[in-house]
């Protein structure tokens, strides 16, 4: 199931919308996201899409919402402006997005992990407004603040053929290299290579060599039956649906997929629920069965303590004489192997009394 871009799917992405690369913000919108309508000479109008997990090149406008929030500030610094580039950070998930006029110069970040984010900067690089402000473990993004993005990680599409070699299973190893887990499985796919394989020392040229086919093919989206939407045409996997664009796919599935994980998650949490109620009517049944025993056994005890009330109180009144004579340590000890006294604790000065039936 789909839920967020891979480096190199971004970098598929980012190569398909350098189109865009030159046309006019005419306006922006706020439906599940923003939408910005563009505007360039020879194409059009064209629609780009920003989700807090993706953005694509739309085909058509969505219900609109009210402006609000970040939106407003969007239109302020952003309607007019020419796209003046478009780039993948490194190979991390971020896209900086250049507008410019001869005057003025503004950055937009649309950063594509954990929820999502998007960051407006003036020209310094000085926050604007973002969809979320906050500070994290190393980095910080608040208005009046420079944009800091997170520490820099190996750049992906920058590896050497040593980078692959490793003791550990190599479909973990390249996984963790920031290929993901579909495309560590299809690299040992095309190269051969057993996921579980260790030390792959002689296939390492092969597997380096389809990692540098992976990142130079020709474009081909696919939507294969498990919910992945990849730009590229997968060997690992089967009967997948062609699209035109790697956006198309994007736009006609990844919200299929993204109500497919709530409809998931929400199936959990009442599955959750329906346990802890459960759990609770456990707890009362047994509670309720406890007060019942309970109940019974002090009623009995109750009925013995009417039953044998004249033999009681002739004992206690015994005990109380003694008591000004004696110390209940003393009195414990005389009493030992008593028929009817089975216990007297000097320290909580209790008496224990046997009238059970």
């Amino acid at each position: 199931m789909k839920t967020e871009l891979a480096s190199i799917e971004l970098m598929y992405l980012v190569e398909e919308l350098q189109k865009l690369v030159g046309s006019r913000v005419d306006k922006i919108y706020q439906p599940d996201g923003f939408l910005f309508q563009l505007h360039k000479t020879g194409m059009g109008k064209v629609l780009l899409k920003i989700e807090k997990n993706a953005l694509y090149l739309a085909a058509t406008k969505p219900e609109m919402e009210e402006s609000k929030g970040l939106t407003g500030v969007l239109r302020k610094h952003l309607e007019g402006k020419k796209l003046a580039s478009l780039e993948q950070l490194d190979s991390e998930r971020i896209v900086k997005l250049t507008f410019t006029t001869q005057k003025d110069t503004y950055y937009l970040y649309v950063e594509l992990f954990a929820n999502g984010n998007v960051v407006l900067t003036d020209k310094e690089g000085i926050v604007l407004a973002a969809v979320e402000e906050r500070a994290w473990k190393d980095r910080e993004i608040r208005r009046g603040q420079p944009y800091k993005r997170p520490p820099t990680r190996k750049n992906v599409f920058q590896l050497t053929k040593e980078d692959f070699e490793s003791t550990q299973p190599l479909g973990k190893h390249i996984a963790t290299l920031g290929f993901g887990k579909t495309y560590a499985e299809e690299l040992c796919k095309r190269a051969n290579i057993d996921q579980q394989e260790t030390k792959p020392d002689k296939k390492l040229a092969a597997l380096f060599k389809e990692y540098q086919k992976v990142l130079n093919e020709k474009a081909e989206a696919n939507v294969y039956p498990d919910g992945e939407i990849t730009p590229i045409q997968l060997a690992s996997k089967e009967n997948g649906k062609a699209y035109k664009t790697f956006s198309q796919a994007l736009e006609e599935n990844l919200g299929n997929t993204a109500a497919l994980q709530k409809l998931t998650k929400k199936a959990q949490k009442i599955q959750a629920e329906k346990e802890r109620i459960n759990k609770a009517i456990e707890i009362q049944e047994k509670s309720a069965k406890q007060a019942e025993e309970d109940t019974i056994k002090y009623q009995r005890a109750g009925e013995l303590v009417y039953e044998h009330y004249q033999e009681l109180k002739t004992l206690l009144d015994e005990l109380n004489l003694v008591k000004k004579k004696h110390s209940l340590h003393e009195i414990a000890q005389k009493l030992k192997g008593h028929a009817v006294v089975k216990n007297v604790n000097p320290k909580t000065q209790e008496i224990t009394i046997d009238v059970s039936d």
